[in-house]
């Protein structure tokens, strides 16, 4: 048994590299896509449809000469620079400070997002959160019912008062 095997496991090995390099010598896709100037399908009928220069006068046409390869085209086109951004008519003071949206449910929910806080029930603040409110409610005896019994814009409203509260709590 083993006189005939070695036989073939050489034969094998004779004949297998062989066949390995038909295949490497196919083109494939990936052939076409890393390399498409040598074998891309643009690439082999441009060179069919290229037409023949014209023999030069008192000499004949040479066949075998080759004709130097156009230049490549630029493969990264410049963007057009963008123009200048318009001034702002708005101080620059007034910019950092987010606008106030024009809805009242935005604005409630723009100030329950920057504190979210404000949906919490008393026994859940911080005492730094119940220390603000306290300064907030000066007359509540309960301040932890009172807390709890108000509303979410009422919440948001002792937080971020709106713009004519803020001028009428300044003094007149």
């Amino acid at each position: 048994m083993r006189s005939t095997s070695r036989p073939i496991l050489l034969l094998l090995c004779l004949v297998l590299p062989l066949a390995g390099c038909a295949a490497m010598n196919q083109v494939t896709a990936l052939d076409r896509f890393f390399d498409p100037e040598r074998f891309g399908a643009g690439a082999t009928s441009a060179r069919a449809a290229k037409p023949a220069s014209p023999p030069r006068a008192g000499r004949p046409a040479t066949p075998s000469r080759p004709e130097p390869p156009p230049a490549p085209a630029p493969s990264v086109v410049a963007m057009e620079p963008l123009p200048d951004p318009a001034p702002s008519p708005t101080p620059v003071a007034a910019s950092h400070r987010p606008a106030a949206p024009a809805d009242p449910e935005a604005g409630l929910r723009q100030t329950v997002r920057q504190h979210p806080w404000l949906t919490r029930f008393w026994s859940e603040l911080r005492l730094t959160e119940q220390a603000r409110i306290a300064r907030q409610l000066p007359a509540a005896e309960d301040l932890p019912g009172t807390w709890d019994s108000m509303g979410l814009a009422d919440r948001a409203r002792l937080v971020a008062p709106q713009a004519e509260e803020r001028r009428w709590a300044s003094g007149p």
